[in-house]
């Protein structure tokens, strides 16, 4: 009888529970924990439970309070947010619609190189701020008290509510030293793992939420050994060559995202459309799904249906397109080590098809992801493999994404045409309207040849099922406020 109540004291002081952890894995150790200057997805899975904003994003429910209570357009559609009373940080210090505005003046200097500053250039002033041809006391953002935050629009910007949902976005305290998410950092022992512990003082989430561990696993193999041997409870990425096998287990998960992969053209290719034409028309795109196991059928454009008066458009497999291209060159493919082994495989079955169908010649280079970036900034190759999650829902994020003014702009469109596109999709406010440019844009892309579409995107994880709570949505943000051990 003492055996039993001392176990059921234990069970109900958490004692238990604490000693279990929640561990998944990273493909490699972030250079920052500041979510204002994160450039890769790496670490946002953590980025995203350590810092909140006034929102966030559920599939069903769409955009659900989190730091904030609402927020209200009015007949100029500027915006009015309000926010939680009572809030603080992670130290017990009050957070206040000025952390956000500070934070705001953060990414606009240019001297904090923010990657994302664009998210905000459509208030008003924004992007003259951040070319330091205005100062930051012009910035259309204001705190007419400490639980509300005003934004005035330089253009029209439908979007704006889910920007409030990015962690991206996030206020940040100065010295990074609190968290306003539903977990604090604990422990960052270099070059092994990160530790989180909860944040009691957020409001929201399960009482017992437990300790969670990033472990730092560059081969996916790897961290699929370490979750078969119980050293992971979630594997986030299981390799496409399993899927078959772990397809019917309790502890396998589909999970559809919103994302735009792709293989991109660089200037090398800039005014030779045939040989682009050769490379997209000479890939057998449903043998290449069924080589994956995948959901989505590559060569079409990896965005929802729903987003398009039909259907998203495809490209289809087809020789008789193909010019007849006699080239001595060889043409270099580079691609991110952060896609593991499925690209590695991917990119060797791209060369044997474009050797074979196209008489073209291919080098494939993985380069470590920072420095691809920088290639891709800088001076691309003639071909790139690009996953891109856009910031929001919407068909409008994604095409933004080869905006002028966007980092992600990896393609180099500068054309008026495509500009128009968009700024029709940004002010079109009826469904039917928003399809029709949505449909616009993603054919501008592609009957331009200037990049070929991989199809859409669903990730294959594995959980461990003692653990519940934990919440992946299309956006691929993991959101484990809610997570705890299984009663």
């Amino acid at each position: 009888m003492k055996i039993i109540l001392v176990f059921l004291l234990l069970w109900s002081s958490g004692t238990f529970a604490a000693d279990k952890v929640f561990r998944l894995h990273l493909s490699n150790e972030p250079g920052g924990l500041d979510p204002n200057r994160q450039r890769t997805s790496s670490s946002s899975y953590i980025l995203g439970n350590l810092y909140r904003n006034i929102f966030s994003y559920d599939d069903q429910k769409g955009l659900v309070s989190d730091l904030g209570t609402s927020c209200k357009r009015d007949k100029k559609q500027n915006l009015t947010c309000t926010l939680k009373k009572d809030l603080v940080w992670s130290d017990g210090t009050p957070l206040t619609s000025e952390d956000f505005l500070r934070t705001y003046k953060k990414i606009l200097n240019s001297k904090t190189a923010a990657p994302r500053a664009d998210l905000l250039f459509k208030i008003k002033n924004a992007e003259e701020i951040y070319a330091g041809k205005k100062g930051i006391e012009t910035l259309g953002v204001t705190t007419p008290d400490k639980l509300t935050l005003k934004f005035e629009f330089q253009t029209p910007d439908p979007d704006f509510e889910y920007n409030l949902a990015n962690f991206l976005l996030a206020p940040t305290k100065e010295d990074l030293s609190a968290y306003n998410g539903p977990y604090k950092l604990k422990e960052w022992k270099k070059g092994q793992k990160i530790i989180l512990e909860a944040n009691t003082l957020y409001k929201g989430g399960h009482p017992a939420r437990p300790n969670i561990e990033f472990l730092f696993v560059e081969e996916d193999t790897v961290a699929l050994q370490l979750y078969e041997k119980n050293e992971l409870q979630f594997l986030r990425r299981l390799p496409t060559l399993f899927i078959p096998t772990y397809k019917t287990r309790k502890d396998f998960y589909w999970y559809s995202v919103i994302r735009l992969d792709y293989l991109g053209f660089g200037p090398e290719l800039a005014d030779q459309e045939d040989v682009r034409k050769a490379f997209t028309y000479s890939l057998n795109y449903v043998e290449l799904q069924k080589i994956f196991s995948s959901e989505g059928k590559p060569g079409c454009i990896g965005l929802p249906d729903s987003w398009f008066p039909e259907k998203a458009p495809c490209y289809d497999y087809d020789l008789k397109k193909v010019p007849a291209v006699k080239s001595p060159k060889t043409y270099t493919l580079m691609f991110s080590a952060l896609g593991g082994e499925d690209h590695k495989r991917a990119t060797e079955w791209l060369q044997n098809q474009w050797s074979k169908n196209a008489s073209l010649k291919t080098h494939l280079e993985v380069k470590e992801n920072k420095v691809f970036l920088q290639i891709l900034q800088q001076n691309p190759p003639a071909l790139f493999r690009k996953g891109v999650s856009p910031d929001r829902p919407t068909c409008l994020a994604a095409l933004e994404t080869f905006a002028p003014s966007s980092p992600e702009n990896y393609l180099r469109i500068k054309s008026p045409e495509y500009q128009k596109i968009l700024s029709s999709l940004a002010q079109a406010k009826k469904p039917a309207e928003q399809k029709k440019w949505c449909l616009s844009g993603t054919e501008y892309l592609m009957k331009n040849h200037l990049m070929i579409p991989l199809g859409a995107i669903h990730f294959s994880i594995l959980v461990k099922p003692e653990f519940i709570g934990w919440k992946l949505n299309q956006m691929n943000q993991l959101d484990l406020s809610d997570l705890h051990l299984k009663p």
